[in-house]
């Protein structure tokens, strides 16, 4: 059946209700039911996992054991009461003609998806019987675990128990947060900046390669109460996003050159003493002293506190002792080793970072990098919130996160209200962050192997890995040059693949377990996680349908064949009791029976003003200062992060004569990634990959609107239509990551991005990265 957009959201009356059920294929009989209220229906709650960061709480009807409405639940914070087009597409997904029914073993090549059905039995008895031999045979670092978006639950126990690799959502890098993090923060580098709520209190919000309205439409209101509120919206990005379309201010660059508009007005703040100089010598690094010799810093002998210049007693003293005052800026002898302060290397340092250098190389007139400059520094607070899919994905992205935290600490705008500096979408920043959870406790045995690096990096460096278990999508997600990684993945003795659609991972797998959706479980109580400062619980909502089982259940069944069954838990509801069996104080009093009782939502036992990050100022490093100068990278040049073109999408590059085009790939508001590539009701509004291409270059490859292209470089190729588009910059093209391989004529996009790796990764918290967006391709017309 197809239902038109018109019809849907009539049915919908527009806003979140009305989504079908399975049944005969009328329009009468499938929509109009679920409009009606009748006795005996079931309502029943659980939440959204495809990882979009909004984790949705969902009101369920179910009437005759089949989902009829979906409809946001009602949070104790009512503004949290949201749900976007993705959770209500769920209705005909769950449905859908295209859901995994049965297990599958290959027949085909691998990576051909030609599968043929089996038993349970046999699938959970040929997995259980593989992993035990390579296990036996190779180590249990031989078997990789990974998952993607969309995954219900993901199986971490199992994978400690045979000492697998697990690889998590961090493995794709996210450097512009690490490495701004690493200033403030020796660990997790998340939680450092101000909840997106607190924007309401910003006289300026700073959206940096961030598109927020689109990929985050959850927290789209909050946007817009800060807008209202008074909150001056600027948008730096190439293309007219969706947000720069509602900010007050979209500033346009070249791509890959945040770092350098960043140099530019860290000039501008330096040079015209734009800083809050109270601020900087109370709580950062800037009074530290560097020794010319050997660049580290200076050291007092025997206590290891870093030294700095005292004004007062016109000497050397430890950086916390009461009743000085450091010198800010200056050079002085200490012990005949020349030294200056980090503030003075950094004025030096960035002397002919001018915004005049800075306009040149982003293409922003120079009288608009000044202006930005003294509004933010003199003006605030003031806030900057990256993105994920954006100045994170370019090689060197670090550069951007050091200087955008610099940049905050010089003016203040760190420990503030209305301040901040960090990632900025998918609610990332909230109470919720600081929540810790108890956990299910294992022999001390058992745990798991250590990774040999980063996911994607394996496929060119010798490794362990000889089979796969994987949920989701994560082959098809993880890898740049994507030819190159599918040959790898051929070469694999096992893999197993577990998921509720075919998706492309599914293809290469030689046993297929068919997982159901967040809706289905065979228990009542289902998976639990701490999302918006609140904890939200699942709740069976539909048994599982067709021959499908839950996650927690494969987990639990592989376990039990493999001689594992006393280590794991009974059901999801007694794991989930563990995970509420903390001490934390803000997880006191909520229950299993408290949350059930709540609609499977309860705020934690925090405070009800917004999260904001070191408003102590007491920041998690060696000095307890904001660190503006990093010893961590004197090896490597980069104590003060330097200007560097593009690894590959720079005019500089000699390849870009050949393929002049930056590649773009931005998050959409259509997918979680690759998850909702087959939706069909979303597919009625966004039906295919388009690659957008602005006129100009249109005009000069002979290109009309909606003729077929490829899209080419040395490591791959895809084709599609291309889509005119006035909003962006020439020089570029773009398109919506994402799409499964079958929606494309040929290729698939992962086969041309980037597969270099900035070597400075390695010594941030996550790792290094894919630098996706640093991508140079050509276009050219094709015959339909």
């Amino acid at each position: 059946m197809t239902i038109s957009r018109r019809t849907f959201i009539k049915a919908s009356g527009g806003t979140i209700a009305g989504l079908g059920i399975l049944g005969t294929l009328n329009y009468k009989d499938w929509i109009l039911p679920a409009l009606a209220e009748e006795e005996g229906e079931k309502v029943a709650y659980t939440f959204h996992p495809p990882n979009c960061g909004g984790r949705c709480s969902f009101k369920c009807t179910v009437r005759e054991g089949k989902l009829v409405k979906i409809e946001p639940n009602e949070w104790p914070d009512s503004v949290q009461n949201k749900i976007c087009l993705r959770g209500l597409s769920e209705g005909e997904r769950v449905y859908s003609p295209d859901r995994l029914k049965t297990p599958m073993k290959r027949v085909g090549e691998r990576g051909e998806g030609k599968f043929v059905p089996i038993s349970w039995d046999e699938a959970l008895g040929t997995i259980a019987d593989k992993l035990l031999e390579l296990t036996s045979k190779y180590g249990g670092e031989s078997i990789i675990w990974a998952g993607s978006t969309g995954v219900h639950y993901p199986m971490l126990l199992l994978p400690q128990l045979l000492g697998s690799q697990i690889i998590t959502m961090y493995d794709i890098g996210l450097d512009t947060t690490a490495a701004g993090g690493q200033s403030m923060i020796m660990g997790f580098a998340w939680s450092t900046t101000n909840e997106i709520t607190d924007s309401v209190n910003s006289n300026m919000a700073i959206f940096w390669g961030n598109n927020v309205l689109e990929t985050s439409m959850t927290d789209s209101a909050f946007f817009f109460d800060a807008k209202e509120s008074g909150t001056k919206m600027v948008c730096i990005d190439p293309v007219y996003s969706t947000t720069a379309a509602k900010c007050n201010q979209w500033i346009s660059l070249r791509p890959g050159t945040d770092s350098a508009l960043l140099f530019g007005m860290i000039h501008l703040i330096l040079t015209n003493n734009w800083y809050d100089k109270q601020y900087v010598r109370k709580n950062t690094s800037s009074p530290f002293l560097i020794r010319a010799d050997n660049k580290t810093l200076l050291r007092e002998e025997g206590t290891n506190k870093f030294l700095v210049w005292d004004k007062n007693s016109n000497s050397l003293q430890p950086y916390d002792t009461p009743g000085i005052y450091p010198e800010l800026e200056g050079e002085y002898t200490a012990n005949g080793i020349k030294v200056k302060t980090v503030l003075s290397a950094y004025i030096e340092h960035v002397k002919d970072y001018t915004p005049e250098w800075a306009s040149k190389i982003t293409e922003i007139p120079e009288k608009v990098i000044f202006e930005l400059t003294k509004e933010y520094a003199l003006g605030g607070p003031a806030n900057i919130q990256w993105g994920m899919g954006g100045t994170d994905k370019w090689y060197h992205s670090d550069t951007m996160g050091r200087l955008a935290t610099i940049m905050a600490g010089l003016t203040g705008n760190i420990g503030r209200v209305g301040g901040g500096v960090g990632q900025g979408t998918q609610h990332g920043t909230c109470w919720s962050m600081d929540v810790e959870f108890g956990g299910w406790e294992l022999p001390p045995e058992f745990k798991a192997a250590d990774l040999e690096g980063k996911f994607f990096e394996y496929v060119n460096k010798p490794n362990a890995v000889k089979a796969g278990v994987f949920q989701g999508n994560p082959i098809h997600q993880y890898f740049p040059d994507y030819n190159k990684a599918k040959e790898w993945f051929k070469g694999f003795e096992f893999i197993v693949a577990v998921d509720s659609h075919q998706c492309d991972t599914v293809n290469f797998a030689d046993i297929v377990l068919p997982a159901g959706t967040c809706f289905e479980s065979e228990y009542d109580i289902g998976y639990l996680i701490t999302e918006r400062n609140h904890v939200l619980l699942q709740e069976k909502v539909i048994e599982p349908l067709f021959e499908s089982k839950s996650d927690f259940q494969i987990e639990k069944e592989l376990a039990e064949l493999m001689g594992f069954a006393q280590y794991m838990p009974e059901s999801p509801e007694e794991f989930v009791r563990a995970q509420l069996n903390s001490p934390d104080p803000s997880l006191q009093g909520i229950t299993v029976e408290s949350l059930r009782a709540n609609k499977c939502v309860m705020r934690l036992n925090v405070p009800n003003e917004p999260y904001r990050a070191f408003m102590d100022h007491q920041f998690y490093t060696e000095s307890g200062k904001l660190e503006f100068y990093s010893e961590d990278f004197i090896e490597e040049g980069y104590a003060l992060p330097i200007w560097e073109e593009p690894n590959e999408a720079s005019p500089s590059n000699p390849l870009y004569e050949k393929y002049p085009l930056a590649l773009g790939t931005p998050h959409t508001r259509f997918r979680a990634h690759s998850t909702y590539s087959n939706a069909r009701w979303l597919l009625q509004i966004n039906a295919e990959p388009l690659v957008r291409i602005n006129p100009k270059d249109a005009q000069a490859r002979g290109l009309s609107d909606k003729d077929f292209v490829e899209v080419f470089n040395d490591r791959g190729s895809f084709q599609c239509r291309c889509q005119l588009a006035n909003d962006m910059r020439p020089g570029m093209v773009q398109i919506s990551e994402g799409w499964w391989s079958r929606y494309f004529k040929k290729g698939d996009l992962q086969e041309l991005l980037n597969p270099n790796i900035n070597p400075r990764g390695n010594k941030l918290i996550f790792g290094p990265h894919i630098a996706l967006l640093d991508t140079l391709v050509e276009v050219k017309r094709v015959e339909e």
